[in-house]
């Protein structure tokens, strides 16, 4: 492919900056902030597409539905991750150009195929029972505590990319993105009665980006022979240039913002196999965080530039505002169905609130009006659309110790619709389908499952556009088709009664040290006495009894260790759990083992 002279040095490096564009919004793990579904958040949940707000029988409740809280075990610790995440993205005329007989001729197209890992989402959390047992709901406590701090998506992506253009000049560009939400949750779950509880969550998000770009550039100009070859001033090209415009631009934004909000649940039993749950977020309540923006622009162009001289300039600007990540309304209505004691299926419905449009990067007033000016590939628009989805799953019971899920799912995009060209960065408006699946063992209280999903989507996406009437009035941005493929791979498990475990073994220890502590005194005392005793008899002596007293010591500790696993054993069997084996196969999803399953 060939460009005319004075055009090939922008178009390569905006093709450099397009690249790593496109590969930044492709490392946005699954759970963007143009796609809701969460498939980040349990093993079951994932296992099941996200069909949870009427099952929410792990620890993933405290996101799905926190009503789903108190039909837990009385003490849970629970755990997830994604261990690989692999993104495919298409794009079909990702850049078009004038052609080889310049404008007016045919136009020069490429594709474009990018792949990209993401971060590890991961999630975590703990939750125990409190209260007094009530008789109604068969001697179990009425009320769960959960604790959770999560991550919905966490991106990392940068480039260092450096070219010559025709005339033997190195243009560079640098670029790095980070960007991660965060949340740190608590919730209480209340059940009432066997066949309604309710819950709420109360949730700190904080979202976090850093976004650095660096350019230097060179572009047109002719070749000057008279001086020589190479350049006496730039000895790495062969002639020096005339006329050329000088581009240098550094920008650096970062932003951490912090967010309340609210899941507030409620979950029924209706006759002996459905189950439905609802569960609604208001919009988040911004309480904190600033956002930076450090830019630097050096932009030489000569005289008789026919694309407005008067545009050279030098400019510096360090601004600061308070941050902007809104967090839209959400509402959940979900149902699940026992088909037998191994088999349960679930559906959800899923709707997301809008968000009105603004910037999370604050604009700069010398450069009003000019493309781009807080970041080229900084896609800084908050503005969102109404957006819905569905997801549908089952859970079977293949064995006493083995188990497998299934589900489909929707994640659409709540990216606004766009068309036609532009001077910024838009978000993608991709629509997904997918699939999940997970299979796991549970024995003894403790458990691990593996799970894949699979999404494929279509939409639109950005293109860049260097044809002569939008290169002038820097209008680089057009719409384009954009087909997505994401791939991930997942472990989770949780660990049992961890509390009562952890408990046991303090005690344990507790008891070795104050045990220990005793022998060593008395031991001390002994072999004291000893060294003064003269009569061998005697000696001989008190040295079986310093042997007889520590094994006698010994075996004291051993029978407390033994008291206290008996204890611990007889406690936690004769507490009974938060559900029974009725309850098991009406509420929590037909399988007979129930909250074990997830073990």
């Amino acid at each position: 492919m060939s460009w005319r002279v004075g055009r090939e040095t922008w178009v390569s490096c905006l093709v450099a900056l397009f690249v790593v564009s496109m590969g930044v919004r492709v490392a946005e793990a699954q759970g963007d902030s143009t796609h809701n579904q969460t498939l980040q958040l349990g093993e079951r949940s994932r296992g099941m597409a996200g069909a949870y707000t009427a099952f929410a029988s792990d620890g993933a409740a405290i996101w799905f539905n926190p009503a789903g809280l108190p039909l837990l075990e009385p003490k849970l610790l629970q755990g997830s991750l994604s261990l690989v995440q692999i993104r495919t993205t298409d794009i079909e005329g990702a850049i078009i150009s004038d052609g080889p007989d310049g404008p007016g001729g045919e136009d020069q197209v490429e594709n474009f195929n990018l792949k990209s890992s993401p971060n590890l989402p991961g999630f975590a959390v703990a939750s125990f029972a409190v209260g007094k047992p009530k008789e109604e709901l068969d001697g179990r406590k009425p009320l769960q505590i959960g604790i959770s701090a999560f991550v919905l998506y966490s991106l990392s992506q940068g480039g260092d990319i450096n070219f010559q253009d025709e005339f033997g000049r190195t243009n560079s560009l640098q670029f790095y993105q980070d960007d991660r939400q965060s949340y740190f949750a608590a919730a209480i779950g209340h059940r009432p009665t066997r066949t309604f509880s309710w819950g709420i969550t109360l949730l700190a998000g904080r979202r976090e980006i850093q976004h650095v770009e660096t350019a230097s550039l060179a572009d047109g100009g002719t070749q000057d022979p008279s001086q020589g070859s190479p350049c006496p001033s730039s000895p790495t090209i062969p002639f020096c240039i005339l006329d050329a415009r000088q581009l240098n631009r550094n920008t650096v934004f970062t932003m951490s913002a912090w967010n309340l909000s609210a899941r507030i649940g409620v979950l029924g039993l209706i006759g002996e196999r459905w189950r439905v749950g609802l569960m609604f977020q208001p919009p988040g309540i911004k309480v904190g965080g600033k956002s930076n923006l450090r830019f630097e622009l050096s932009d030489v162009r000569p005289d008789g530039d026919p694309n407005s001289p008067s545009l050279s300039d030098s400019i510096f600007a360090d601004i600061q505002r308070d941050a902007r990540s809104p967090i839209p309304w959400e509402l959940r209505l979900g149902t699940s169905y026992v088909i037998s004691d191994r088999v349960a299926v679930a559906a959800d419905l899923q709707f997301v609130g809008p968000v009105a449009d603004g910037s999370i990067a604050p604009g700069i007033p010398q450069l009003e009006g000019r493309a781009n000016s807080s970041g080229a590939l900084l896609a800084d628009s908050t503005k969102r659309d109404f957006n819905w989805n569905i997801s549908v799953g089952s859970e079977i019971q293949i064995t006493k110790f083995l188990f497998t899920r299934f589900g489909f799912l929707t994640d659409n995009s709540s990216a606004p619709s766009a068309s036609g060209t532009a001077d910024f960065l838009r978000p993608y408006q991709v629509d997904r389908y997918g699939f999940s699946a997970s299979v796991g063992g549970h024995k003894n209280n403790k458990g691990l499952s593996a799970g894949l999903s699979m999404l494929f989507g279509k939409g639109t996406g950005n293109g860049l556009d260097f044809r002569d009437e939008a290169f002038a009035d820097e209008r680089n941005f057009i719409r384009t088709n954009v087909k997505e493929r994401v791939l991930i791979i997942s472990v989770g498990g949780d660990i049992g009664q961890t509390a009562d475990v952890v408990k046991t073994k303090v005690k344990q220890k507790k008891t070795q040290d104050e045990l220990a502590e005793e022998q060593a005194e008395e031991i001390e005392a002994i072999e004291k006495d000893l060294e003064t005793e003269e009569d061998p008899e005697l000696q001989a002596a008190k040295e079986k009894a310093i042997e007889a007293r520590k094994k006698a010591m010994d075996a004291e500790l051993r029978v407390k260790e033994a008291d206290q696993e008996l204890e611990r054993l007889e406690r936690e069997k004769g507490e009974p759990g938060n559900l029974d084996a009725e309850d098991q196969e009406a509420l929590q999803g037909g399988t007979r083992t129930g909250i074990e399953t997830i073990r």
